[in-house]
């Protein structure tokens, strides 16, 4: 279990030509509106109240962090390492418009590098890149009711493009066999974008009694016209394998108060090139498809249903787990949510995957977690998971299982973490072979960081009379 390293730099550039053009609303309809109510005695506005943004008006922003730490794993079946670790996080933004309490438009763009030394049982150098550009329509303040405000951008000035790369990185003990038993390098490359984006808040006034209409929660949200994203993902061991997606939908929502997001009539297609075999093609039609991430523990869940159309090159596999039809259905359904206490979440995915042979091969996978912050931050998570492969002709099903403890204690910027994960898996050791049989397998980590940072904010200047 590899020590927790995570680092971000976070650089918001502006992007802007002497065409480009983005609406908000004007700052004296923002004042003349509530935003405390949930009942008709102040029910929305039906005025679209979109103008031009003030690009003379900037606000900006710079933070600095980092994290710097050590520890150790001991693992069956692998032996024991220690590893040091540094990580550092820049994060620069600019917000324009007029309004101090609603910008109208804004340009991120994030950045990350973290170094790690293992030595023992592993020796290599791990490295973790990311960056992140974002750049459209200011999110609008959460509200209870929808006012008839909003802010507006249409393509290219609202996208988001983001980078992964990962060194020496190691299989989890819960992951599906797509790749061999070894250290490996993936790099990942995604780009997000949409016709147009209306960003909003609230909901509509309820039109029932004040005494009828049930308490609102306040909320922010966006609507995507077309959403569309494409994306690169090299995963890199003895061989490479290549795969490139580009898709969308006819719409898109977003709610940015609970973290989900929703596309509807979707599709998505996935090209794999392998050295080993000649590109294949995977075509995924999306009736509905609801993603969202639990906050608390970063477990990312999916809501729909779709299907997936085979090409001739996996026709067998296909047949072999539909003997009628040959067709693939993917798609789950998740749920999380929060007590006082903590909170949980359970969900069931099925999922295609492409192993670094070239395989086609198909997991069902059942997950649930427990979070506990009041009882040293402990987080506790299960999964279950059946794969479905061919080999020699005949569909084979393998079954993994496994659970993940993790606890930590932080106090003036130290944070010490202890974990343990238990299961069967299809990674027992790190012996570059294909992940073809399971064993049971214990680990155990422990590591100590300390973490820290500086904030740098720059207003805008006032007019000169």
């Amino acid at each position: 279990m590899a020590a927790p390293m995570r680092v971000a730099t976070t650089i918001v550039l502006v992007l802007v030509g002497t065409v480009a053009r983005a609406t908000a609303c004007p700052d004296e309809t923002m004042a003349s509106l509530a935003t405390d109510v949930s009942t008709s005695e102040a029910p929305a506005t039906t005025s679209t109240c979109l103008a031009n943004v003030d690009w003379h008006s900037v606000r900006r922003q710079l933070e600095l962090r980092y994290v710097v730490g050590a520890g150790g794993t001991t693992r069956s079946g692998i032996g024991s390492a220690a590893n040091a670790f540094a990580a550092l996080e820049l994060a620069y933004g600019l917000q324009f418009g007029s309004d101090p309490a609603q910008p109208s438009y804004e340009v991120e763009l994030v950045t990350g590098v973290a170094a790690q030394r293992f030595a023992g049982a592993i020796d290599a150098n791990g490295l973790v890149t990311h960056a992140a550009l974002r750049l459209g329509p200011a999110r609008m303040a959460e509200a209870i009711v929808d006012e008839g405000r909003g802010n507006l951008a249409a393509f290219p000035m609202t996208l988001e493009l983001a980078h992964t790369g990962e060194l020496a990185a190691r299989p989890r003990i819960s992951a599906r066999p797509e790749l061999a038993r070894a250290l490996y390098g993936r790099e990942r490359v995604e780009l997000a974008t949409r016709v147009l984006r209306i960003e909003g808040a609230g909901l509509k006034a309820s039109t029932a009694a004040p005494g009828d209409t049930p308490p609102s929660k306040p909320s922010a949200w966006a609507v995507d016209l077309l959403p569309l994203h494409a994306g690169v993902d090299v995963a890199m061991q003895d061989a490479t394998r290549l795969e490139t997606t580009a898709g969308g939908a006819l719409l898109g929502v977003v709610d940015h108060s609970m973290g989900a997001k929703m596309d509807l009539l979707g599709v998505e297609y996935r090209r794999i090139d392998l050295s080993t075999m000649a590109p294949a093609g995977l075509t995924t039609i999306w009736m509905l498809k609801m993603d969202g991430v639990d906050p608390h523990t970063g477990t990312a869940y999916m809501m729909g249903w779709g299907e997936v159309v085979v090409p001739e090159a996996f026709d067998d596999f296909a047949y072999a787990v539909d003997p009628e039809k040959g067709q693939l259905s993917i798609g789950g359904a998740g749920w999380f949510t929060d007590r006082g206490w903590g909170g949980f979440g359970m969900q069931y995915r099925r999922d295609p995957y492409v192993t670094m042979t070239g395989e086609l091969a198909l997991e069902d996978r059942v997950g649930a977690e427990f979070y506990i912050p009041r009882a040293l931050g402990l987080v506790a998570k299960t999964f279950y998971a059946r794969t479905k492969r061919l080999v020699d002709g005949a569909l084979v099903h393998d079954s993994t299982a496994g659970v993940e403890l993790d606890a930590s204690y932080a106090r003036d910027g130290w944070t010490s973490n202890v974990g343990l994960e238990l299961g069967r898996t299809f990674y027992t050791a790190l012996d570059n072979a294909q992940p073809t049989t399971t064993g049971f397998v214990a680990s155990f980590g422990l590591s100590v960081q300390h973490a820290g940072g500086r904030t740098w904010r720059r207003e805008p200047q006032a007019p000169r009379l």
